[in-house]
């Protein structure tokens, strides 16, 4: 058995001028001893790779993070498309970003799309937790992020998007065609959101080059539904249907003051003042506390909900998989939402109701009929600002308060106009007694007179 000593490795190759050596190197391309690196003497770092169907140029360059020292790579393009010269400017541009650590970030490095999500998460959180507000910005987001942007994009680099727009746009057109233009335009405003948050934390991504640069947003029109008048009669019997009393309150307190439906939910028993007859809406949109006017008819919808008997929570189940047709099931909700077990809410539990009640209208539609009847009514536009909690242009939000006051007797007459006016069309009277009553007695201003003087 004969024994056979292993070839020895040929040495590091000697850099060379690579403009000037370049055409031969591509004349001997096929050569298996030519393939491999070859380094650039007037350039360090700056190598020509030579392989059997290609000569890419490429550049290293060593450099120091947080003590440790890395290696970083950068393609430069292909020979004959880059020459030597072409290839230099290029490295020396890199070099510079690498030295200013705005040098785009390795696969190690590089934050991928479901690393950065989080942190925007976190920020909806705390922008809502500090405004005193539901998260409801937050839940969407992650509903969306869940079911379409992470599968695609949670493995891409942030800085990989950023390059390629024209796959976001690809992506953006696919799912309006899937799931609708509002939900493909709200995924993209993450992406963007999401990007935006990383980059003011991360200067190797651009802010001029964003990932939804070149996505064409769905064109949206907010839907100004309203109830006609021949409408009401309808949305009275389904409000009847309606089993709990808070529902029943919540809803018709929405339609007598055009509330927003979270603002509503959100009333708590001390926002209500019987000896004044007003009610506060907390931490409104505009970000101060508004406080309106309350009409007897309001106050019967308040009095639906505080009156109504303690219930346990439930969830009515149908049309679910493994049911049979046609089959409901009534089970107790096992974890309450924060707003059912605050005893403090005038309307627990009626944050997410407007999708489940089987009114014709419900949640903003109802905001649309108050601004509609303010028209109708002949409600000046000042007085139709403050009833719907609306900030006047040029006006201070702090003033808004003070207006209020000063328009208080014109504010409350508007306010019982509305209302009496809702109730006509609903077929509702305070303190009736027909063989039928529709709402229970009520104190009214000439009986709290009465009350009063006796």
């Amino acid at each position: 058995m004969s024994a056979t000593r292993k070839a020895k490795k040929s040495g590091t190759r000697k850099s060379v001028d690579l403009a000037k050596s370049i055409d031969a190197l591509c004349d001997f391309q096929e050569d298996p001893k030519v393939h491999g690196h070859h380094a650039d003497s007037e350039l360090k770092g700056l190598f020509l790779h030579v392989g059997p169907r290609s000569m890419v140029w490429r550049y290293r360059r060593q450099r120091m993070k947080n003590g440790v020292r890395k290696m970083v790579f950068k393609s430069l393009g292909t020979y004959p498309e880059v020459d030597a010269e072409e290839a230099r400017k290029r490295a020396v541009s890199f070099a510079g970003s690498v030295a200013d650590g705005k040098a785009a970030p390795g696969k190690r490095d590089a934050v991928t799309f479901e690393r950065a999500w989080p942190g925007y998460l976190e920020k909806l959180l705390r922008k809502a937790r500090d405004k005193g507000k539901p998260p409801r910005h937050h839940a969407n987001a992650v509903k969306l992020g869940d079911s379409l942007i992470l599968p695609q994009w949670g493995k891409w680099t942030l800085h990989a998007m950023a390059q390629d727009p024209e796959a976001v746009e690809a992506w953006h057109g696919k799912v309006t065609r899937v799931h609708g233009p509002v939900s493909a335009n709200r995924a993209c405003e993450l992406i963007r959101a999401t990007y935006n948050h990383r980059a003011a934390r991360d200067v190797t991504l651009s802010l001029d080059r964003i990932p939804t640069s070149s996505v064409q947003w769905n064109k949206e029109e907010a839907a100004q539904v309203a109830l006609a008048p021949n409408d009401f009669k309808k949305w009275r019997t389904a409000w009847d249907d309606i089993e709990s009393p808070v529902q029943r309150g919540y809803f018709l307190f929405c339609l007598l003051t055009g509330v927003r439906p979270g603002e509503g939910a959100r009333i708590r028993k001390q926002d209500i003042d019987r000896k004044a007859r007003t009610f506060t809406i907390p931490n409104a949109k505009a970000g101060k506390d508004i406080t309106l006017p309350m009409t007897w008819q309001i106050e019967y919808a308040v009095d639906l909900a505080l009156n109504a008997p303690l219930t346990s929570p439930t969830i009515t189940m149908k049309g679910l998989r493994g049911m049979k047709r046609g089959e409901v099931r009534i089970v107790p909700r096992k974890r309450p939402h924060h707003e059912i077990i605050d005893p403090d809410l005038v309307f627990p539990g009626c944050r997410q109701m407007p999708s489940r009640t089987g009114l014709p209208m419900a949640g903003n539609a109802l905001r649309h009929t108050f601004k509609t009847l303010h028209v109708s009514l002949g409600i000046s536009e000042t007085l139709s600002h403050f009833l719907m909690g609306h900030a006047l242009e040029g006006v201070s939000a702090k003033y808004i308060a003070e207006l209020i006051v000063v328009h208080g007797p014109a504010l409350r007459k508007a306010q019982e106009k509305i209302s009496a006016h809702v109730f006509g069309l609903l077929g509702l009277k305070l303190g009736s007694h027909d063989d039928t009553p529709l709402v229970p007695d009520m104190p009214t201003p000439k009986k709290s007179k009465a009350a009063a003087t006796s």
